[in-house]
């Protein structure tokens, strides 16, 4: 038998109180997700504008339907699942869905990247980004969920609805294609 997963101590406050108790509640998720939400969206739809409008979205969205959540995951899993939706929502109502493939020419992401004021990346850091461009859009997600959220591959797998396997395999494929990509780059 599984038992709940282990929740945040703000959530209940979250779900059940009212008044200042649940505006500290909302503050404590902000200060906890915040940035891991904004910095996976941003991964994906590789615009800090559109990144900080579907941050902004899950979030209102996590307020909307908190009583929702019955805990029978973890809360991190429920929270990036509206993100992801967020986020590929964004991508449908721009109709540019076509970012999420592989882009041919990740020196223009490199360009653009380094032009937005929000980016305070060092040259390595611009070069991955940039690289993260060339891959499949699976592959991509997995690699900044694993990467730079540093998501066990289970909770990605429940995330992406694939096996832990695939999240593995996705992530062992992005690896190897970024590390190739970044030797190139160099040369």
């Amino acid at each position: 038998m599984h038992s709940a997963p282990t929740q945040p101590d703000w959530l209940s406050d979250l779900r059940d109180a009212t008044g200042l108790r649940r505006e500290r509640a909302f503050a404590a998720m902000m200060q906890a997700w915040h940035v891991s939400i904004y910095s996976f969206l941003r991964g994906m739809l590789n615009e800090h504008e559109d990144a900080a409008d579907a941050t902004q979205e899950t979030f209102v969205q996590v307020l909307r339907s908190i009583d929702t959540f019955r805990g029978e995951a973890k809360f991190s899993t429920w929270l990036y699942t509206i993100a992801r939706r967020k986020g590929l929502d964004a991508l449908r109502s721009r109709k540019q869905l076509s970012l999420r493939h592989a882009h041919p020419d990740a020196a223009d992401w490199e360009a653009r990247l380094e032009a937005d004021p929000f980016f305070d990346g060092d040259e390595a850091e611009r070069r991955l980004h940039a690289a993260l461009q060339v891959l499949p859009a699976r592959q991509r997600e997995v690699f900044t969920l694993r990467y730079f959220q540093e998501m066990a591959y289970a909770d990605i797998a429940v995330l992406t609805g694939t096996s832990e396997g695939a999240a593995k395999a996705s992530y062992f494929h992005a690896k190897n294609k970024v590390q190739d990509h970044l030797i190139s780059s160099t040369d």
